[in-house]
Formats: C-alpha cells, sequence, structure tokens
C-alpha cells in the first residue's frame, strides 16, 4: 500500500493526485460578483485572489456550468484515492470525514452496466471518450451542489498542516492570451490555461489544473 507522510515529495503527490484526477478545475467569483467574469483577464485574475487565500468557495463558480459535473467527478475520483492510500495517524479520521461528505450529499459511486460502458480502443476519438465521460458525470453528481460539494472535499485535505505551503492556482502572470470564439488559451508558468464562455460570461473549464 502507497504510505504517504509528511514530507515535501508527497505533499508535491498529493497535490497532483487531487487536482490531476480526469482534470480539476477550481470555484466561485469573488464575493458579491456573479458567476464568471467579463474577460478571460478578469477570470485568470479573481482565480489567482481565491487561489492565494485556498478560498475554495471564491474558486468553484469561475468554472463553467457545463464543466462542473466533471469538477466534481475529478474532485471526488482524487480526494477518495488520497484518502484510501494514506497511511498517517489520521488516516481513519480522513475516511469518515469523506465518507461523512458522500453521504451528506447522497454521492452513489455505481458500476456502469454494460449498456452503459464505452468500448475505447487505439481508434476512439477523444471527443467521444470526454463525451462519454461528462455523461457519467452528470449521472452521478447532476443532482449536488457543486459550488459546496467541492470545497467539502477540498477542505479534507487543505486542513491538513502537510498541505499548508501548497498552491491551488498558478500565481505566474497570464501571457500568451489567444480569443478565438467562445474559446481562449493562455499561459501561467509552466501551466496552460483554458476559458470558455457560456451565455456571455467568461469561466474556467474543468481541466485547468492539468
Amino acid at each position: 500500500m502507497l504510505s504517504v507522510k509528511n514530507s515535501k515529495q508527497n505533499r508535491g503527490w498529493i497535490l497532483v493526485l487531487v487536482l490531476t484526477a480526469f482534470g480539476l478545475g477550481l470555484l466561485p467569483a469573488l464575493a458579491g460578483e456573479t458567476e464568471g467574469g467579463e474577460s478571460p483577464d478578469a477570470v485568470f485574475k479573481a482565480a489567482q485572489a481565491a487561489g492565494a487565500k485556498k478560498d475554495f468557495s471564491a474558486l468553484v463558480q469561475l468554472v463553467a456550468p457545463s464543466e462542473r459535473p466533471m469538477l466534481a467527478f475529478g474532485t471526488d475520483m482524487g480526494v477518495g484515492m488520497f484518502v484510501e492510500f494514506y497511511e498517517g495517524e489520521k488516516a481513519e479520521e480522513l475516511k469518515k470525514k469523506y465518507q461523512d461528505i458522500q453521504t451528506k450529499y447522497g454521492i452513489k459511486l455505481e458500476e456502469e452496466n454494460e449498456g452503459e460502458k464505452l468500448q475505447i480502443t487505439s481508434e476512439t476519438p477523444q471527443e467521444v471518450i470526454d463525451a462519454h465521460m461528462l455523461k457519467r458525470a452528470k449521472k452521478l453528481y447532476g443532482h449536488v451542489d457543486v459550488v459546496k460539494y467541492v470545497p467539502d472535499l477540498m477542505n479534507i485535505l487543505f486542513n491538513m498542516p502537510e498541505m499548508a505551503e501548497e498552491s491551488v492556482f498558478p500565481q505566474e502572470e497570464l501571457t500568451g492570451l489567444n480569443i478565438d470564439g467562445d474559446h481562449a488559451t493562455g499561459n501561467a508558468g509552466e501551466k496552460t490555461i483554458t476559458f470558455i464562455r457560456e451565455d456571455g460570461r467568461w469561466y474556467l473549464t474543468s481541466d485547468v489544473m492539468n
């Protein structure tokens, strides 16, 4: 079994595990503001401010509404895996907190039946796989208030002392912003940040932390 201890190397592993499982975006606009932003720059700056404070309740409304089921899916998979393999002294406490959240939001991670499964081959287009995953995410998390659910999960981890210095959103300057219709991309350090416009507002996509 994988051992997770309070070392810098393992702190990095924790963050990678949580933020890359199926792609992980972040939460709402700053308090008092409308969801999303008027421009990709505005969304990025709001996400930086929220990320710097680890304000997960100000970091999920910055993710596009259509992408939030995948955000919930990815966060749940990442946190669930971490809790399952954690071997520190708080292992049982973490498992209980995780299960309490699942019960609170009525999450049941049932296996797909044969009629729902996607038979993936080397020739299966990525967009087909993405559509299948989104359909499953909507089935599992469509009833969930993602703006509350994701922060509850993330706070399991970021209330741990070993995560105190970890960042949850790039703090580098946004460069190379390219807007193409309702989509935009830019760079923050080594990270590619992807934006999407829905109903006239700009948002982050759920793969922002890949």
